[in-house]
């Protein structure tokens, strides 16, 4: 009898993920049997109305807390803490003002003690990458919420991490500024090979830039729906893919779910 070959471990999965929050006066449920899998290289877009514990997911999947029960798993390693696998952007670019652009950039690399020549020169290499190299020297003040948010993207993927969280870093800027960072993001984390999981509010963002979009409800958090974004979307740059045929139906399909999680919500 022939033995059966492993399956290879999803780069990100969890298992009956529940998550409460607990204080002095009550308990609140955050997230409910939360099942995802995600492959390396997938971009995975998380949507749902607020308090639906989209932020909360990451929270965990970065080890920054502990679910109340289920399992997560990195390479089919579990997630005991931080690690420096997973790198995490918020909407907030948090960069220090007295510090250089270049030297905000390297801050990552400091605190992960992996400061050298050869990591310096990967962290210089992804600014020119973002077209950031002639404002090394500037202060964050001098640069545009856009240009600060290339900045906080070049400092996490300066650390090489394989896995990529986002929440909502777009979502403070114009528009015009947001679908070009959302064509230079697409396009790095595709070259550099990342998995990525973004959660966001818009959900042309959402179909734009991910291979699946994944919708929760609310009270507690769970997955309602997960929708695989067809090909020519899916590999068109985020501006382009707006314009692809079957992006409205598409969109439609998630308005329609959100406008059900919504209903139910309100019902609550």
């Amino acid at each position: 009898m022939m033995n059966k070959t492993p399956s290879t471990p999803a780069k990100i999965e969890l298992r009956h993920v529940t998550h409460l929050y607990l204080s002095a006066h009550r308990a609140f449920m955050a997230v409910k049997d939360i099942n995802l899998r995600v492959e390396e290289g997938e971009f995975i877009c998380l949507v749902g109305p607020s308090g639906c514990g989209k932020t909360t997911l990451l929270s965990l999947i970065a080890g920054l807390e502990k679910p109340t029960s289920g399992e997560l798993f990195i390479d089919g390693k579990p997630v005991s803490g931080t690690s420096s696998q997973v790198g995490y952007m918020l909407q907030q670019d948090y960069l220090f003002n007295w510090r250089s652009i270049e030297d905000n950039v390297f801050l990552g690399l400091e605190i992960q003690g992996i400061r050298n020549k050869e990591t310096e020169e990967y962290a210089l290499h992804l600014l020119e990458e973002m077209e950031l190299v002639d404002v090394r020297r500037s202060s964050p003040t001098q640069l545009s919420g856009g240009m600060r948010q290339r900045v906080a993207l070049v400092r996490t993927l300066a650390c090489q991490p394989d896995v990529l969280l986002l929440d909502e870093p777009f979502s403070a800027l114009d528009y015009h500024t947001k679908l070009k960072l959302e064509d230079l993001v697409f396009t790095t984390l595709r070259r550099h090979k990342k998995t990525a999981l973004l959660v966001t509010h818009d959900l042309s963002e959402s179909i734009a830039l991910g291979d699946r979009v994944t919708i929760l409800s609310r009270n507690p958090g769970q997955v309602r729906m997960e929708l695989t974004i067809p090909p020519a979307i899916r590999n068109a740059l985020p501006f382009e893919a707006r314009n692809q045929e079957g992006f409205q139906d598409v969109f439609h399909q998630v308005w329609k779910e959100m406008e059900v999680v919504s209903d139910a919500s309100k019902g609550n």
